[in-house]
């Protein structure tokens, strides 16, 4: 199938040349310190990260039957919560970019609402954040974990190569306990976001995404309820302008750039429901219990179907 994947991108809020010299991320302490936020470091073991307006949302109010889907729940960080770069600390734009709402759009079959956890500041506090978002989801007893990108700022961030991977198993080691169908994806290269979203000190080398997402490979066929999603060749399809398909869903050459915003990290409405999408096909491919007609395969319908969350 091919659709037309036209999208008019947003200009970004920061000037060019903040961009260069100074990461969008740094820039988010501001309204923390005017309010008093200590510029310490916070122990890992004794923090919880800040919440953000829609942590823990529910992307629609009605609660229905449950399905064969059950409860799903969404952890991780930014591209699950939400992110527009013309909103850096929310707004009313926001809730647009969760992940959870075009899950909510793309499942056909009744289901209950589902739980997002994710937060834009995961990255502040990888471990804290992990730490607190897993403790939510346990207590919500998901059928489904979904943590698209809860591994990501477990390789990326401050720190030496070696550091990154120590960091990276600790990212592995908080999910040991999930005991329910977790889908994650793999870490991507999102080099192309140098010195607009990330710092070139905080993007690991091509070796360390090699070796994480060899470790993660690894990890995941040890666990028979884990299932990934290739969101390293997603991002690069998008960021290089390539083909890309999805369950026989054609993003033609040229297009595929649409599925980012311009801070070339964040997916766009559209990137959302693709990725959306994605979830789901990797589910109906490794759990029998799903069925890929309870899913609405159109991006476009979805992107309609999710103005309705």
């Amino acid at each position: 199938m091919h659709f037309d994947f036209s999208y008019r991108r947003r200009p970004g809020l920061w000037p060019t040349a903040v961009n260069r010299r100074l990461p969008l991320y740094v820039l988010w302490f501001i309204p923390l310190l005017l309010c008093g936020a200590s510029g310490a470091q916070l122990r890992a073991d004794e923090t919880s990260p800040p919440s953000t307006a829609h942590s823990g949302q529910r992307t629609n109010e009605p609660v229905v039957s449950v399905s064969s889907w059950g409860r799903i729940v969404v952890i991780g960080a930014s591209a699950s919560a939400g992110f527009t770069e013309t909103e850096p600390l929310g707004g009313p734009h926001t809730p647009q970019f969760q992940l959870s709402r075009y899950l909510d759009a793309a499942l056909l079959t009744p289901h209950e609402p589902i739980r997002n956890f994710a937060n834009t500041f995961f990255f502040m506090q990888p471990l804290a954040a992990g730490r607190h978002q897993l403790q939510q989801a346990f207590e919500a007893k998901p059928a489904v974990l979904i943590g698209l990108d809860f591994l990501f700022w477990f390789c990326y961030g401050q720190g030496s190569e070696t550091e990154r991977l120590k960091r990276f198993e600790q990212g592995l080691k908080l999910l040991e306990p999930v005991t329910c169908p977790l889908v994650l994806g793999d870490i991507p290269d999102a080099s192309g976001a140098s010195n607009r979203m990330l710092s070139p000190e905080e993007i690991p080398s091509p070796e360390t995404l090699a070796a994480a997402n060899r470790r993660l490979r690894e990890w995941g066929a040890k666990r028979h309820d884990v299932t990934l999603v290739p969101l390293a060749s997603i991002m690069r399809s998008a960021t290089l302008g390539q083909a890309l398909i999805i369950h026989g869903i054609t993003v033609p050459e040229g297009k595929s750039r649409a599925l980012l915003q311009e801070d070339r990290l964040h997916p766009s409405t559209l990137g959302a429901a693709m990725l959306a999408l994605a979830t789901f096909d990797a589910l109906v491919s490794s759990h029998k219990s799903h069925k890929a007609t309870e899913v609405l395969w159109d991006p476009q319908a979805v992107l309609r179907a999710a103005g309705k969350f």
